[in-house]
């Protein structure tokens, strides 16, 4: 569930309405479409006029259905998101489990339901496509990745990507589901030196630990993986032009909820154009209830 949805549809057309036109076509890239809904993360920013998805999965029949479902503002293109080169695709039971490297049986046994879902039924042979080398996508205001370990190596081969990104939104795991993946730290210390600052956890989830063929709790203890949430480095944020403020503003609470960040872009803003957008912000969250 997203800040907005939480607020209500009015609190984001008010918020919507007092960034306009700043936040004008704003550009959210979605790398691992599968299941794209009206209930994905960035939906909220949606809203903003001229803005657009531009989303891959390597599913050609699920990419096929979400292009056939949306229109306008959701694109989506049949591409595997790596270092370009050749690799193979492990299609697992569960759809949202298949990724470029093979699960980790070792590991996934000892967890409740993990193995079933992510049992390997088909192993396909496919071409991976850089983010760098994708024409038509230079900047992401929002970049997310859901790809089931394959996040580093895509953030890798995205770098003058991640120059012109805002917000970074990836799925990344705390144990090695698939063999030899890189884990959170290693993404968060990739992110770090590249003017990113961990904003934080998003969704985390995990599965009870089972011994003998039970699992015992009634919720799990362990947690594997969570959606990490990167915006820029306070250094960076400085360095930030007055428009590039606002659309982050506009992203952090519109998605996250996050009006302290947001109130922090707002307060960087130097232009004559978004000095008063601080104070008009705190006057919508006041008139929403959601001034503290």
């Amino acid at each position: 569930m997203t800040a907005a949805s939480e607020r209500g549809q009015d609190y984001l057309r008010a918020l919507a309405a007092l960034f306009a036109p700043f936040i004008e076509d704003c550009t959210v890239v979605d790398v691992g479409a599968h299941g794209s809904g009206d209930a994905d993360v960035y939906a909220p920013l949606l809203a903003g006029k001229g803005a657009a998805v531009v989303g891959f999965e390597p599913n050609r029949v699920e990419c096929a259905r979400l292009n056939e479902k949306w229109s306008g503002k959701r694109r989506f293109f049949p591409y595997a998101i790596g270092d370009g080169a050749q690799a193979s695709f492990y299609v697992c039971r569960a759809p949202l489990t298949s990724s470029l490297l093979r699960p980790n049986g070792q590991l996934l046994v000892h967890f409740e339901g993990l193995a079933e879902m992510c049992e390997v039924t088909e192993e396909i042979p496919i071409s991976t496509v850089r983010l760098d080398d994708i024409e038509g996508v230079s900047a992401a205001d929002f970049l997310k990745l859901d790809i089931q370990g394959g996040t580093l190596l895509a953030l890798r081969n995205a770098e003058r990507l991640l120059e012109r990104t805002l917000v970074v939104h990836a799925e990344t795991e705390f144990l090695q589901i698939y063999r030899d993946q890189p884990l959170f730290s290693e993404c968060e210390i990739f992110l770090r030196h590249r003017g990113f600052m961990f904003h934080h956890f998003h969704n985390p989830e995990g599965r009870r630990m089972t011994h003998g063929g039970y699992a015992v709790g009634r919720a799990p203890s362990q947690t594997l993986w969570a959606d990490a949430v990167f915006v820029p480095s306070l250094r960076r944020l400085d360095q930030l032009a007055s428009r590039e403020l606002v659309r982050l503003a506009w992203i952090t609470e519109a998605v996250y909820g996050a009006s302290d960040m947001a109130m922090a872009c707002l307060g960087r803003c130097r232009d004559a154009e978004t000095a008063d957008l601080a104070t008009r912000f705190r006057s919508v969250l006041a008139a929403h209830g959601v001034l503290a």
